[in-house]
């Protein structure tokens, strides 16, 4: 049973790496957490790690197929069930997919893009009747330093000719970045909604690096979650600090291009 005032946080990727370790950490610090995985058997694993580790957790998994269009609606479905008073406190996006070939999903899209980036939108938006039900909610979307240094191709958005899994890992995780600081845009004034971008930490660190646990990094998405806006008035966050995203991120033009392309992508208009 749900307790009143308890803050509600849906994580996507949560059933390993740093979404399992900020499922971990929010459900100990009381907050009801909906954690979306893979399959029944990744969430169930993941669902029992967190039992363990934490007292009393509130913590449900449901598997999702983030890779489809259809999945994405099906578990914001879900998801919107299991809501408290059909409000969510907090959405974060970690689910990431990470291949070095091409490789086309249900509905044609290339898939790094549809399950890192992609998804994230098509669920905010299937999901943001629930996030503006409370005070104060926040987006949290964990992007990555990869980010730098690259910039939406336009004349091939899907990366369909000339492929470089590398290149379609960093281009997604720019959508990101340029998806939170354009809903900031879109919301200001108008509803009780804050987006974040996140660099959490590297999650294979170069030679030399301080090397950061998947917990050290969870704990800087767990931060923007649970500590008081008044103390996380930025935007953006790189290892724990207030950052600049790179250059290209901060551009609204390339938001606003990017957001179009997107709702072209879904079939339907976002705010």
């Amino acid at each position: 049973m749900t307790r009143a005032g308890t803050p509600t946080c849906v994580i996507t990727g949560a059933a390993s790496g740093l979404g399992l370790e900020a499922a971990r950490q929010l459900a100990g610090r009381g907050h009801l957490v909906i954690g979306i995985g893979g399959t029944r058997e990744e969430c169930r694993v993941a669902g029992d790690a967190v039992r363990r580790s934490a007292r009393r957790p509130e913590i449900l998994f449901i598997p999702a197929d983030l890779s489809s269009l259809a999945g994405v609606r099906q578990a914001a479905s879900l998801i919107r069930r299991e809501l408290p008073a059909g409000r969510l406190d907090r959405l974060v996006h970690g689910a990431e997919a990470i291949v070095g070939r091409y490789t086309a999903t249900k509905d044609g899209l290339e898939l790094q893009f549809m399950v890192n980036y992609l998804a994230a939108f098509l669920l905010t938006r299937e999901l943001f009747a629930a996030l503006v039900r409370p005070a104060e909610s926040r987006v949290i979307a964990v992007s990555s330093g990869s980010h730098r240094g690259t910039e939406i191709r336009w004349d091939d958005p899907l990366l369909r000719r000339r492929y470089d899994g590398a290149r379609a890992y960093r281009q997604s995780k720019l959508a990101l970045v340029l998806f939170a600081l354009e809903l900031n845009r879109r919301v200001l004034g108008r509803f009780p909604v804050r987006a974040f971008g996140v660099e959490p930490g590297p999650a294979a660190p170069a030679r030399n690096a301080r090397r950061i646990s998947a917990a050290d990094a969870a704990t800087a998405i767990v931060r923007l979650a649970a500590d008081p806006a008044s103390s996380i008035a930025a935007d953006y966050w790189r290892l724990g600090r207030p950052a600049e995203p790179s250059p290209y991120a901060r551009r609204g033009d390339a938001a606003v291009r990017l957001w179009t392309l997107s709702e072209k992508l879904i079939g339907g208009g976002f705010l």
